[in-house]
C-alpha cells in the first residue's frame, strides 16, 4: 500500500507537556501519547524549554527552518543547525535554546524493543535505487522543489514537507529520481521486530 501524506491533512496535536504544538504525519496506531510503536511528527519550537519524556523510546530529531538549536541532553550539549540531526533516548532530561528565533523541527519516536529503524538525510543529486526490505518505509522532501518517486513504475510527486507511505506488499524495490536541484530528503525505514 502507498499513500501520499500531505501537509494540509496532518493532525495538529499538544505536546505532551502541553508548551506547544506538533503536526503528526504518521503513527503506528491510536491517538494517545503512551500507547505507540513508532510516530513521525513536525513540530515549531518557539521558545527555550524542556522536551517531554517518552519512556522506553528512541528518538531520532532533525532541524529543517531556523537558525537552530541547543540541546542540553542529560547534561551534554549538542548543537543543531538547519538539516542537523541528533538522536537520544526518550527518557532523557532535555532542554533546549533556540539560536535565533523559532523553529521548525522533524521527528521519529519508535519503541526499539519492538522495532528497528533506520533514519537516513539523503543530499546527492543522483538517481537512487533502493530496495525495499522493511515493513514501512517513509519518504519526506524537505526540499522546496517537488521530489519525484517512482514505486514499480507508478510516480509520485512530493511537494515541500509532503510524505509518501509505502507498506510492503511485495513491492520490488523504490527509486527516488532526485532532479537537478539540491535534495533534501529523510528516508525512514521501520521493520518489526
Amino acid at each position: 500500500m502507498i499513500e501520499l501524506l500531505e501537509i494540509p491533512h496532518y493532525k495538529k496535536m499538544r505536546w505532551k507537556n502541553g508548551e506547544g504544538y506538533t503536526l503528526e504525519i504518521a503513527r503506528s496506531v491510536g491517538e494517545s501519547l503512551d500507547e505507540f510503536e513508532w510516530r513521525i511528527s513536525m513540530a515549531d519550537v518557539k521558545s527555550a524549554g524542556e522536551f517531554s519524556k517518552f519512556n522506553g523510546m528512541q528518538r531520532f530529531l532533525t532541524v529543517l527552518e531556523g537558525q537552530g538549536i541547543s540541546l542540553n541532553i542529560d547534561s551534554e550539549l549538542k548543537y543543531l543547525h538547519t538539516l542537523q540531526s541528533v538522536s537520544f533516548s526518550g527518557e532523557s532530561e532535555v532542554y533546549c535554546e533556540l539560536f535565533a528565533g523559532q523553529i521548525r523541527d522533524f521527528n521519529l519516536i519508535y519503541d526499539p524493543k519492538k522495532i528497528s529503524a533506520q533514519y537516513q538525510w539523503i543530499f546527492t543529486q543522483e538517481r537512487l535505487e533502493i530496495p525495499i526490505f522493511s515493513d514501512f518505509i517513509f519518504v519526506f522532501n524537505q526540499s522546496i522543489k517537488p521530489l519525484e518517486v517512482t514505486i514499480d513504475e507508478k510516480i509520485f510527486y512530493l511537494q515541500h514537507q509532503n510524505c509518501l507511505k509505502i507498506q510492503n506488499e511485495n513491492l520490488a524495490k523504490i527509486m527516488i529520481l532526485n532532479p537537478q536541484f539540491s535534495p533534501q530528503t529523510c528516508l525512514i525505514q521501520l521493520t518489526k521486530i
